[in-house]
């Protein structure tokens, strides 16, 4: 069984699983990574995820154990993720799947992992979520050359807020807003990348990201 709760502050979700579970979300994620849909950048950002579920079901993020009526209590991995980041590798996993073909064990991943975040916006507030998850639903996919690190940058911005909780919760869909390309801040963020590139003779997609990630409460 797989299950989340959100974080305490609104930064993002807690995602819960046995060993199995936690291991078939992630070879389902590699299996949809590799797709003509996603390439340069997209499908290392989403292997980010299969990343933090194998992290966590080897035991080194943390773990918890249900109280049940048997006599063996189940042992339950956990990982947390902030929601921006999440939230766009979620979308893209599902816009993979469209791309080719899939068995009924990835899109029982699919499902229960969009089931989870479902969940798990509403019950930090109901209108906020509906409008994230309605975000999740119309995802439009990206282009090629999208710079991914206009997610990390959005990313920050959204954890650094002063204001926590739901203040900073109702910030997260015009943080989503922001990151499909047509946005006029992924504009402005690209032009900027691009001429910086053209000073350093390479790539926008080759430049590394600097951001000094602050502490923030989950």
């Amino acid at each position: 069984m797989i299950f989340s709760k959100p974080t305490k502050y609104g930064a993002g979700i807690e995602i819960y699983g046995d060993y199995q579970d936690l291991n078939s979300l992630r070879q389902t994620i590699l299996d949809l990574s590799d797709s003509r849909a996603l390439n340069n950048g997209a499908d290392e950002f989403v292997l980010g995820l299969a990343y933090d579920v194998r992290h966590a079901y080897e035991g080194s993020r943390g773990t918890i154990t249900l109280s049940t009526s048997g006599s063996d209590s189940p042992k339950y991995f956990h990982f947390k993720t902030l929601w921006p980041i999440f939230l766009m590798q979620l979308a893209l996993l599902r816009w993979s799947a469209g791309y080719q073909p899939t068995t009924k064990e990835h899109q029982s991943n699919l499902y229960r992992i969009e089931a989870c975040t479902e969940q798990s916006l509403n019950s930090f507030d109901p209108f906020i979520g509906r409008r994230c998850t309605e975000w999740l639903s119309m995802f439009p996919g990206l282009r090629h050359d999208y710079l991914f690190q206009f997610v990390s940058e959005c990313t920050y911005e959204y954890i650094r807020r002063k204001t926590v909780g739901k203040a900073r919760f109702k910030k997260l869909p015009d943080t989503l807003r922001r990151l499909i390309p047509l946005s006029d801040e992924y504009r402005h963020f690209e032009q900027e990348l691009r001429n910086i590139a053209t000073q350093e003779g390479c790539q926008p997609q080759d430049l590394t990201d600097e951001i000094h990630w602050p502490k923030f409460k989950w």
